[in-house]
């Protein structure tokens, strides 16, 4: 969850961020299940745009062996402040991680939030700097540039990916490959693209964008929740609301 969101009173979570997090989770395990030493020593992740730290502490659960530090504009804290996650874990809040090349972290992640850097080249290209050769980069990207609406706006977002040209953008820079990509949540693509075409306005007072009335255990949230799982599976070839990119570092 947005740092932002959480300081304006959001209080549960949106079946959208309960299904994303166990379906990239699950889809990125493939990937990550291949670093580190067995369980000899830290996976290291660098986590950009961390907010709460849900999606962390819920990968820290499924993997034990993964050590997290989280960076977001939205922290005010000390380099190298540890804190504790819900799974008992510890993650490390950090601020200036560019300088860190001599220690360099096994994979990264960058969940919705390239999209806010005004130079995503320049910022993809420091964040491999401090990701280790043959480590991953874990990314996702609002898709379909024909998508971007009062909604972007009002939430900052300065542009969207479609995947044939993200696929080039993350292959032309220097030391990255593009090992995978889909895009995700063909429901949502739909659903957004409906609100376009019929010019459904956005209150621009509106202070949380991922509102959602009922707690995680509730029926409608399992309901919602089950049917973005199954969207989320079947969907690999469709259009999606959301792209997801996978980049190894040579």
């Amino acid at each position: 969850m947005d740092q932002n969101e959480t300081r304006k009173g959001m209080v549960y979570r949106h079946p959208w961020e309960l299904s994303r997090t166990r379906m990239l989770i699950d889809e990125w395990k493939r990937f990550t299940d291949s670093l580190g030493d067995g369980d000899a020593r830290k996976i290291k992740c660098i986590n950009v745009g961390a907010g709460d730290l849900f999606f962390d502490d819920a990968f820290i659960k499924r993997d034990k062996r993964i050590e997290v530090y989280a960076v977001d504009i939205g922290y005010d804290i000390g380099e190298d402040e540890v804190i504790p996650c819900e799974s008992g874990y510890q993650t490390r809040y950090i601020d200036n991680y560019i300088c860190r090349r001599d220690d360099p972290f096994d994979y990264s992640v960058m969940m919705d939030s390239l999209e806010y850097f005004q130079d995503d080249r320049a910022y993809v290209t420091r964040l491999a700097s401090v990701v280790k050769s043959g480590g991953y980069m874990l990314f996702t990207l609002p898709a379909y540039k024909k998508l971007f609406s009062a909604h972007d706006v009002h939430v900052g977002n300065l542009r969207r990916y479609d995947k044939k040209e993200a696929e080039a953008f993350f292959s032309s820079i220097e030391g990255i490959e593009v090992v995978y990509s889909r895009c995700f949540y063909f429901s949502l693509f739909l659903t957004r693209l409906i609100q376009i075409k019929t010019k459904a306005r956005i209150d621009p007072k509106q202070k949380i964008t991922t509102g959602w009335k009922h707690s995680e255990k509730s029926p409608v949230t399992r309901i919602v929740k089950g049917l973005l799982n199954l969207d989320y599976r079947l969907g690999k070839h469709l259009p999606g609301l959301s792209l997801m990119m996978v980049c190894r570092k040579k």
